[in-house]
């Protein structure tokens, strides 16, 4: 699908490390762009928010990580004050808080906590809303139809929009080879090979450069290779011409050196289209409410996008809370940091964590791993972000050991490692093992993001050090197909192992790495749940189906586990006496849907009638919808 190249150390890009967000951070967040980004200060008036009692339908409050029910629940000054028993409730709100309001919910209608995404990436997304969307997504569900023709359609109808301006570029997002249709070569089914010719059929007059899902490569068209090698000196220092640019790269710009001067001849259009990033910014926390999200924990926070996230909280209403892990990408960054100190109260934005992206994405084809992928190109393993010259590859390199100590034993910080090929996760599980061991202070609640490919031994050493998983667990509903037909074969049935992780007693959590896939906690519910390949063409097949979750576990995962996971779990994450007051209300309990044939492209879309934050209603979908019909089947209650 893509060149082989060389790469070099912290090059590999994913939604944990945006290319566009590090080339243009000190643009981005310079004194003057915040100003005009945050016009204005002081506090936004916010509503205050009045006594409530709710009662009837379902409720479940998640104390504990139970998913037992209660009959009703009061709320005052934004925070739980009871839960029990009715007659209980309404008393105890009656002794109170005089004059509180009474909602009563109708037979299926069901309270839960708020829902949590605990790994996402606010800032960059809102940052490239402006970008033409040429993922396969269409809401939660794949598109129909994704190919090169679909994606021809949506750039050139894009293209009778955009201004007749000398250097404006088609700028897209999300280009996915891999949940196209595959390519049959001498036999073989391969991704298919997007190249700057395969663009110019699509236009060859208009500069387009797409950056794809897994962020590792830009797909540049002929025009915009040539606009780009003649207002780039730095292009043109490694090249002799247009012509031995467009050749040499066949429009593929792959990793931070051959991505970045092309960015940056587009840097100009890029602030102008960040511009107003809080109206983006806001539009995202509407799409999370409308799907029950009132928690998202960025993953890779820094300075800027922090200042930023904390300036927007100054002047806008909390739609959702936030948190995040501050990233870093060198030694140098983690010797830096100050020692760790637990958030003991909640404020927007806090940290919570330190971020380590150690390699790229399995489905873009740098997941880290320990034998080369089946697809083209040939002995490709990937790629690790911190290698160490003179140390073998598959040979733990000691200043990544130096790196990991430094973080957990030295400045005590808990840490969340990105590692998604099989050879990155027995790095991050073994420089644990070491930074663990001279590990001095109180527990930690350090993670694996992605934790995409897993073995048995692993799952237990992970246990014994209390390092727990988060699994992007749409690389089996919406990528499964793809890694076991082309890109793994056999070694798919180590993705995601869900199943195992909790029977072996660890807390787990689902996460969506927004925008690689889309918001939706109950989608990603549904996906652990019955693990189908959304994508396969003829069948409804299971990936594994030893590893799915119960509708009960799924649900832990995405409230309780998930803000213990994201040190939230003092506020969020259930409806304890004195939590904040984030709740929602949807139009039939998820944990109803109990076959296949009721979760499969069900339990995403049980329509999100309510989400509160901080006792106050921010988003109200259609009341008058119908629960799902427990007679209407479309799969086989057998799978």
């Amino acid at each position: 699908m893509e060149n082989l190249h060389q790469h070099e150390h912290g090059c590999t890009h994913c939604s944990c490390n945006n290319p566009v967000l590090e080339i243009l951070k000190e643009e981005l967040f310079s004194a003057e762009n915040l100003t005009k980004i945050n016009p204005g200060s002081g506090k936004t008036p916010h509503e205050k928010p009045k006594p409530l009692m709710i009662s009837g339908g379902i409720i479940r409050p998640m104390i504990g990580g139970s998913t037992d029910r209660v009959e009703a629940i009061g709320f005052a000054y934004g925070n739980v004050v009871i839960t029990g028993k009715e007659d209980d409730v309404r008393t105890y709100m009656g002794d109170h808080y005089s004059g509180y309001e009474d909602k009563k919910l109708t037979e299926f209608q069901t309270l839960l906590p708020g829902l949590i995404e605990p790994h996402v990436h606010m800032v960059p997304t809102a940052m490239m809303h402006g970008w033409l969307d040429v993922s396969p997504f269409d809401g939660q569900d794949l598109l129909a139809e994704y190919d090169l023709t679909s994606v021809g359609l949506i750039i050139n109808n894009k293209i009778k929009e955009i201004p007749k301006i000398p250097g404006y570029f088609v700028l897209g997002k999300g280009l996915d080879p891999s949940l196209m249709p595959f390519e049959e070569i001498n036999g073989k089914k391969e991704l298919i090979t997007i190249t700057n010719t395969v663009l110019d059929k699509i236009n060859k007059d208009i500069p387009i450069m797409l950056l794809s899902a897994s962020m590792h490569t830009l797909y540049l068209n002929t025009a915009a290779l040539t606009y780009v090698y003649n207002h780039s000196d730095e292009v043109k220092s490694h090249y002799t011409s247009a012509e031995d640019y467009i050749q040499k790269t066949n429009g593929q710009l792959q990793e931070g050196l051959q991505m970045t001067p092309a960015l940056k001849v587009v840097k100009l259009q890029i602030i102008a289209m960040s511009i107003h990033i809080n109206t983006y910014l806001t539009d995202l926390f509407k799409v999370a409410n409308s799907r029950g999200v009132t928690f998202m924990y960025d993953a890779g926070l820094n300075n800027g996008s922090e200042t930023l996230l904390t300036k927007y909280f100054e002047t806008h209403t909390e739609l959702v809370r936030t948190g995040g892990a501050y990233l870093c990408s060198s030694q140098e960054d983690v010797d830096k940091l100050d020692p760790y100190k637990e958030p003991d109260h909640y404020k927007p934005a806090y940290c919570g964590h330190i971020k380590v992206v150690s390699d790229g994405s399995n489905q873009g084809l740098t997941g880290y791993q320990s034998a080369p992928y089946l697809c083209d190109p040939a002995g490709n393993t990937g790629v690790f972000n911190f290698p160490q010259t003179g140390i073998p590859a598959h040979t733990i390199p000691p200043s990544y050991n130096t790196l990991i100590n430094t973080v957990v034993a030295v400045k005590g910080w808990p840490l969340m490692v990105h590692a998604n090929g099989d050879q990155a996760v027995t790095f991050a599980v073994n420089a644990y093992q070491r930074a663990l061991a001279k590990y001095r202070g109180p527990e930690l609640r350090n993670r694996i993001e992605h934790c995409s490919l897993l073995t048995a031994d692993q799952i237990t050493n992970m246990l014994q050090m209390g390092v727990s998983p988060s699994f992007l667990i749409g690389h089996v509903g919406y990528w499964g197909y793809a890694f076991k037909e082309v890109i793994f074969g056999e070694k798919a049935q180590m993705l995601d192992l869900c199943g195992s992780t909790l029977a072996a007693g660890m807390r787990i959590t689902l996460h969506s790495d927004n925008e690689v896939s889309p918001l939706g906690p109950l989608r990603m519910m549904e996906q652990s749940i019955t693990r189908i390949m959304e994508k396969n063409p003829k069948n409804i097949e299971v990936l594994n189906s030893d590893e799915r979750l119960t509708p009960e576990q799924a649900l832990i995962a995405v409230t309780y586990d998930a803000a213990w996971q994201c040190y939230a779990d003092k506020w969020v994450g259930s409806l304890n006496k004195g939590y904040f007051a984030d709740f929602v209300i949807l139009e039939q309990d998820p944990l109803s849907l109990d076959t296949p044939s009721l979760q499969y492209m069900r339990m995403r879309n049980i329509p999100v009638l309510e989400t509160w934050v901080g006792g106050i209603c921010v988003y109200e979908g259609n009341q008058n919808v119908k629960a799902i019909p427990e007679n209407d089947t479309i799969l086989s209650n057998n799978l």
